[in-house]
């Protein structure tokens, strides 16, 4: 059947479920002012137009834009006064949302206004059509004087998953200038109920200049192949002074989703700083119930006013330190400790149950968190019963914990970084795998030719036959893939080169956007460079193509020390002279999967 979807423009009904509406209508109430980004349609390996003829997964809208959302970004009608966004996508294969700032500043009521104007062209928070006229305005705005550092208090990103119980994303902020290291990334997730994430303005301006241009993308973890999604407000937003208040702006969740334990008297009988770690004995039933919250995928953690490594070693004893998140065990108040696991997490306090022995931390806590549900240690018994618990067990539940760990894991190591990017990636544990190109990933490489813009030195793209003949080759020449995983999780293979080590010359090299900026180049790059040196090479030198959208490719090379020999600057060949070293590239651990001699040079054989 015929799209009759043109552009960003669909217009599309739905009466929505009383708590959506009342969650948006109180979204409203909370914000005094907003940005306008302007939101469109893209691909994770965007290179448009010239993607349009060269990649085989080319699907065209009626513009000729090339099709990652089914319908478009379609704007829904759900017949309430609401004057906010309400935009529904269902996600095809590599699809994301993607946005430009610096943005500005606008009474919610300008805003409405704004969009009111730019209708029928209405997409995620502006018209398609005023995208040029936006960005103007605000480049005014920066122009006069009127920064935009201090304008706002949080990102709000709101919405509801459609076509799961919850679906997870990742939020980024990066730089236009790919010269600039700088990224802001966290991890959130949209459940079937109406979910609200607030991502305080001072975490991401702690790495990225919101004076500067920059992208800010929302893309799908894993495969985005029909995935559903209703979005609400995804923008910059200063909050109202009642919103100020914890009991205005962590409205009660319909349903729990983090669970905070008290440990004496609580999880176990007993005084920790009395009886021992072995001392002390887990209460009857509690470790069941912690199995059962778990496997409804309601996430667990600890605030105790404890020595932090006897408690750890107390809840490693008896098995239950790999359920607690980001546990805060310390001697001040337990209403930061709440503070700082809801920061680790992305989560707002308003889905938070806290259980303790003492109406002293109990009150504590209601005082500085009045969203928070509050329970005594008689009740841990009765979770189950209560209607916040009322979840299914699914595949996808028993899985968050470990998905929740790796966002935890990634924010504590960003923060120990204070800003210094080689620190955090030291604190991530990048891993690279470098390995022969074997059948079994002859599709994945043809695949990755075919997406890969940005970083394609050669602007290659290998048809199935050309992998084909790649595994066959006899000339002295070897293919290499690359895969890449860190502490938080796998990234899968992100790499592929094809050269003669004899030689030094490499004739082609691309690797996935996904880990630019991470010193992975920089480790394959000096991993390579011993191999070639070990066979009896003089130099590197790798093939270059000019394309519409692979400078950040000559950038890339240019940063890393070599040189391009060319009478112009659309090709030739870029060298680098042998020994040589490569800033960074010890942040990146090596791995080579092959059973022929290894460069001495921070690798090992898997």
């Amino acid at each position: 059947m015929k799209e009759t979807v043109a552009l960003e423009n669909a217009q599309a009904q739905m009466v929505l479920p009383v708590a959506m509406a009342d969650a948006r209508a109180a979204t409203y109430d909370l914000i005094q002012n907003r940005s306008m980004i302007v939101w469109g349609e893209h691909c994770s390996e965007c290179a448009a137009p010239s993607c349009y003829t060269a990649c085989s997964f080319y699907t065209p809208r009626p513009d000729g834009h090339c099709r990652r959302f089914t319908r478009g970004i379609e704007t829904i009608d759900s017949g309430m006064a609401c004057p906010l966004p309400l935009t529904r996508i269902a996600f095809r294969r590599w699809g994301k949302l993607e946005g430009r700032g610096p943005v500005r500043s606008l009474t919610k009521q300008e805003a409405a206004a704004e969009e009111h104007a730019a209708q029928p062209a209405l997409g995620l928070g502006l018209a398609f059509l005023a995208r040029r006229e936006a960005r103007q305005r605000t480049a005014d705005h920066v122009a006069k004087g009127q920064g935009i550092d201090g304008q706002f208090d949080a990102f709000l990103i709101e919405g509801a998953a459609l076509s799961a119980k919850s679906i997870s994303f990742t939020f980024t902020l990066v730089p236009v200038d790919k010269t600039n290291p700088a990224l802001f990334q966290s991890q959130f997730s949209l459940n079937s109920d109406w979910t609200r994430i607030s991502i305080p303005i001072a975490e991401i301006a702690r790495t990225i200049d919101l004076a500067q241009d920059y992208l800010v993308q929302i893309e799908p973890v894993g495969e985005a192949k029909g995935l559903e999604v209703l979005f609400g407000l995804c923008d910059f937003v200063t909050w109202t002074q009642a919103a100020t208040l914890p009991s205005a702006l962590n409205m009660p969740a319909a349903k729990a989703k983090v669970v905070v334990w008290d440990l004496d008297h609580t999880i176990w009988d007993g005084i920790l700083l009395e009886d021992g770690p072995e001392g002390v004995m887990v209460k009857p039933g509690i470790r069941e119930m912690i199995e059962a919250l778990d496997a409804r995928g309601i996430l667990q953690s600890v605030a105790s006013k404890n020595n932090y490594d006897e408690a750890m070693a107390a809840l490693s004893h008896h098995g239950l330190l790999g359920f607690m998140l980001a546990p805060q065990i310390s001697w001040g108040p337990k209403s930061a400790a709440l503070a700082r696991i809801a920061q680790t997490l992305n989560l707002g306090l308003d889905a938070f149950v806290f259980i303790d022995d003492q109406p002293f931390e109990r009150g504590e806590v209601s005082e500085a968190h009045p969203s928070v549900t509050v329970l005594a240690d008689t009740e841990a018994l009765t979770l189950l019963e209560r209607p916040q618990f009322d979840v299914p067990v699914t595949p996808e539940s028993r899985g968050r914990r470990a998905l929740y760990a790796v966002e935890a894991a990634r924010t504590l190591a960003a923060e120990s970084a204070a800003g210094d990017m080689d620190q955090f990636l030291r604190g991530c544990d990048l891993v690279l795998n470098v390995a022969r190109l074997t059948t079994e990933d002859a599709e994945r490489v043809h695949e990755l030719s075919q997406r890969t813009n940005q970083l394609n030195i050669a602007a290659t793209r290998y048809s199935r036959d050309d992998v084909a003949a790649m595994l066959a080759s006899a000339n002295g020449a070897e293919a290499w893939t690359l895969r890449c995983a860190d502490r938080f999780g796998d990234y899968g293979l992100i790499g592929f080169a094809y050269g003669t080590p004899q030689t030094g010359h490499i004739q082609d090299f691309f690797m996935s956007c996904r880990v630019q900026r991470k010193r992975v180049e920089a480790a394959f790059f000096a991993w390579l460079a011993s191999r070639c040196e070990a066979a009896g090479a003089q130099g590197l030198s790798i093939s270059y193509k000019k394309a519409a959208r692979n400078s950040p490719a000559l950038d890339l090379f240019l940063g890393l020390g070599f040189n391009l020999d060319s009478t112009d600057d659309s090709q030739g060949l870029l060298r680098r002279s042998l020994p040589a070293g490569f800033e960074g590239s010890d942040i990146v651990r090596v791995q080579q999967s092959t059973d022929e001699p290894i460069p001495a040079l921070n690798t090992e054989v898997v």
